[in-house]
């Protein structure tokens, strides 16, 4: 019993204490909350302090010296951004509501906390010194305050980045404060979302049409990309179909900063309503596009206003430049109507009507307002999509047409036909017996040029062979010249011999025999030697066996560098050139197939032989012939070998670089080559060892191959 009472004393000293505190305050506004309407009341009377006490919370903390305020006001005119500040509101509840059931609604673009009576009610967001805005939208808080006294705090900020956005997604107001008994709260709030329900259900439903359309006229463009028309209005109908989500999804939008982003992504696509008039110019033909390089500025300028104003936002975009758009559609349509073009009166029409449903959407409250908001969006697609219905009826039209006539030509073609394939049949069997017969003489006439490829072939084998022969008989010729000469020396002497032993002088005889035997050594010498010459030679000349062996480079390229040049020497006398040779000292030996790169050697080297022969006949006495042989590997210290082989001749024209290796073709007069040379040389080359074969030349100047054999 005493604890009860112990109770209702303290319970009476805080009411006691309360009604001081509001006793203390009553020189301030308090916000009488003694009758309700049907909608939400706005709470106002708020006092504002700067600065972030957790005191400022407490219902008996005095106010007097807080200033009055209004959190209405547009939230780019705050003071104090970024900064935390506080609001307070003396509440008295009379007992003629006969409830003490509420809803507290927010509506706002700050990080707030709300107490009630000192109590923590709600947090939107977060308040630190980087808040993050949070806005509820209005939704229904339910709070429970008693008849008499109540005090509501709020701790808020507002993010500096704010100051600098502009948007009319929704109120750009501070913070706004509603009460309402809380079953009335929960009605109008259902009422608000059946409202956004239905509108997005109409925008969900405009999305679907311009989704189908701009599928449609993009496939239509696909197939036929002379119709730009197609593409324009696919740009058209997509940028309705991104206005559309657009509009769904700034309904339930929490974020001030997202909103922005999403309501100038808006504003964007009313700029590309461009495409309007580039529609209509492609379907008409039309040259002159002025006007859309005038409506692309004027709608720059729209942009740059956001930058410093929202106030003008809705009347810039929804309504000037769509009316701008607009009536360039009918102007440029009056002139194609004038011109007696076809399906102009729907874009009349339909750009009209559109203008009409503008100016009324917004004098009719309510679902009739949002049925003229479908209808506008609808009237320029739907009377673009009628005339190009209209235009595609039009070419289905013609095409039968042409089709009828098509088929009656057809019926008469075919009798025509009948009659050609009776004579076509009787030809066919004509031909059929030519053609057996140029068949047999073409099979006859390509054995023989098949026969006569492999004479040339082994004609150019056996040129070959005579120019290894030629360089051989001169190789062999100097040693043989030393035998001859020594053998007529001996035989003299055995003559002298003979005489100084008749005379009996033998030490005569002895002085002479030593002079036979030392010509004898000297013979057998120069023998030995044209024996190697000869040996080696038909070693490399032999026909080829497929087998690699490995051999030295810088040998066998000086060899066949020696027989070529005394090949032409001993074709002609006066021949005479300068070989100059760079032999890579360091080469490894290298697997090749002797007889086959020796054939490549020689025919490189005759080619350039005659190269400078060439050019000698005509370049005066100043020049002078020069044939360079440079042994290296390939690439630059890498394992693979290869010969360069320079001339300074006549050189090989542009013209017929891409054909030297050609068979058959040849810049040689008729009877001085086959063309084969560097066919067989390429072959050999490439598909014998896995080479290559390249080749620089300017006519005039120089010639030069290079042979690159890979490593072993």
């Amino acid at each position: 019993m005493r604890r009860d009472k112990i109770g209702l004393l303290f319970t009476a000293l805080l009411f006691a204490n309360a009604s001081l505190s509001f006793a203390q305050n009553a020189g301030k506004h308090v916000f009488q909350l003694s009758k309700l309407s049907a909608g939400d009341t706005v709470l106002n009377g708020w006092l504002l302090k700067t600065g972030d006490k957790p005191e400022y919370a407490l219902p008996a903390y005095n106010d007097n010296e807080w200033a009055g305020f209004d959190p209405g006001a547009d939230l780019y005119n705050f003071k104090y951004p970024g900064q935390a500040c506080w609001l307070r509101l003396h509440l008295n509840v009379d007992s003629a509501l006969q409830t003490n059931e509420f809803a507290l609604m927010a509506n706002q673009n700050v990080a707030s906390q709300v107490y009630v009576d000192g109590k923590l009610f709600k947090t939107y967001g977060t308040v630190s010194a980087d808040p993050t805005a949070y806005n509820p939208i209005n939704y229904p808080e339910h709070v429970q305050l008693p008849v008499g006294p109540h005090v509501i705090a709020v701790r808020f900020s507002l993010p500096k980045l704010f100051m600098h956005l502009h948007t009319t997604a929704y109120s750009s107001c501070i913070l706004i404060f509603s009460i309402n008994k809380y079953s009335n709260a929960i009605k109008n709030y259902q009422e608000s979302e059946d409202q956004t329900n239905r509108f997005d259900g109409e925008n969900l439903w405009l999305m679907g049409i311009f989704f189908i359309l701009t599928i449609t006229h993009i496939v239509l463009y696909l197939y036929h990309r002379s119709q730009k028309a197609h593409l324009y209005y696919s740009c058209i109908t997509f940028i309705l179909l991104c206005d559309t989500w657009l509009n769904i999804a700034l309904q339930t939008q929490h974020s001030l900063f997202t909103a922005f982003l999403l309501n100038n992504l808006g504003n964007l696509t009313f700029v590309g309503f461009i495409f309007l008039p580039l529609t209509i110019y492609s379907i008409f033909g039309y040259r002159k596009r002025i006007a859309v390089k005038i409506i692309l500025a004027i709608s720059g300028l729209c942009l740059l206003t956001l930058f410093f104003t929202d106030e003008y936002e809705t009347i810039l975009f929804f309504y000037l430049i769509s009316i701008c758009n607009a009536i360039e559609c009918i102007r440029v349509a009056i002139l194609a109507r004038k011109n007696k073009q076809r399906g102009a009166i729907f874009i009349i029409t339909g750009s009209l009507f559109f203008l009409i449903m503008l100016g009324l959407q917004n004098s009719i409250p309510g679902f009739g307002g949002e049925v003229l908001f479908v209808l506008t969006l609808l009237s320029l697609p739907i009377g673009m999509t009628i005339f190009l219905a209209t235009q595609t009826a039009m070419t289905y039209h013609a095409l039968e047409v042409n089709l009828a006539e098509v088929q009656a030509l057809s019926e008469k073609n075919l009798q025509y036909q009948l009659e050609k394939q009776q004579i076509l049949a009787d030809q066919n069997e004509t031909l059929e017996r030519q053609v057996t017969e140029r068949t047999t003489e073409l099979n006859s006439t390509l054995n023989n040029l098949k026969a006569t490829q492999q004479q040339l072939i082994q004609s150019e084998k056996m040129a070959s062979l005579g120019e290894l022969t030629a360089g051989i008989a001169h190789e062999i010729q100097n040693p043989l010249n030393f035998v001859n000469n020594f053998s007529e020396v001996s035989a003299e002497l055995l003559d002298e011999l003979d005489e100084e032993l008749d005379k009996g002088d033998v030490a005569e005889a002895k002085a002479i025999a030593a002079d036979v035997k030392q010509n004898l050594q000297k013979i057998r010498h120069h023998g030995k030697r044209a024996d190697g010459i000869v040996k080696g030679m038909l070693e490399h000349s032999r026909a080829s066996a497929g087998q690699k062996e490995f051999v030295a480079l810088n040998t066998l390229t000086g060899e066949y560098l020696r027989l070529a040049y005394h090949g032409w020497q001993a074709k002609n006398n006066l021949f005479n050139v300068d070989l100059i040779t760079h032999f890579d000292a360091n080469l490894p030996k290298i697997a090749v197939i002797p007889q086959d790169i020796g054939r490549v050697l020689l025919n490189l080297f005759n080619n350039a032989f005659y190269a400078v022969n060439q050019k000698a006949k005509t370049a005066g006495p100043d020049y002078k012939p020069t044939v360079e042989l440079t042994t290296f590997t390939t690439p630059p210290g890498g394992g693979g070998l290869g010969v360069k082989i320079k001339d300074n001749g006549i050189g090989i024209p542009d013209a017929i670089k891409d054909k030297i290796m050609q068979p058959f073709f040849t810049t040689k007069p008729t009877g001085e080559g086959t063309g084969l040379g560097l066919s067989l040389t390429y072959d050999m080359v490439v598909k014998g060892h896995g080479g290559k074969l390249e080749v620089e030349s300017k006519e005039g100047e120089y010639t030069q191959f290079t042979v690159s054999l890979p490593s072993n």
